[in-house]
């Protein structure tokens, strides 16, 4: 669900427009925003609980070069749920929604390998074509001489 669509409804069930519902839904974002920037906590009973924490400095490694670099300590959001959205959540899968869910996540997976599987393909073929193209440019040299 986007923005707009939860704008939509929460007009639906305020009975409210859809400008006045966007200006509260705009508003509470902004609140939360600046209650979270100024390093305090908001818990909505029930729902949930929207905290600071302070992540550590650590080192990682960048994917392209495999360079090791330094990240410097940063404030990150955390959220922990509260019990009766846990609760609401938390249901019971039967089979036929279960074997949905299992299909749906094997049909991700497997785009996400085909994907993968044709770049690979796209590098080895650049990396024969590389090869075949040094080959022959030493074997037209060579055959000059």
């Amino acid at each position: 669900m986007k923005k707009g669509d939860f704008i939509k409804v929460v007009s639906e069930k305020a009975s409210i427009s859809r400008k006045d519902a966007e200006a509260v839904v705009n508003a509470s974002l902004e609140t939360i925003s600046e209650i979270l920037v100024n390093k305090d906590t908001i818990t909505f009973m029930g729902f949930g609980t929207f905290d600071t924490v302070v992540r550590g400095e650590r080192e990682t490694t960048l994917p392209g070069t495999k360079k090791r670099i330094t990240v410097p300590p940063r404030r990150s959001v955390k959220f922990k749920v509260g019990k009766n959205l846990k609760d609401s959540v938390s249901t019971i899968i039967d089979k036929e929604e279960l074997k949905e869910v299992t299909k749906t996540v094997a049909t991700k997976t497997a785009a996400k390998t085909t994907a993968a599987t044709k770049t690979a393909a796209k590098t080895t073929a650049a990396t024969k074509t590389a090869a075949k193209t040094t080959t022959a440019k030493t074997t037209r040299t060579t055959r000059k001489k």
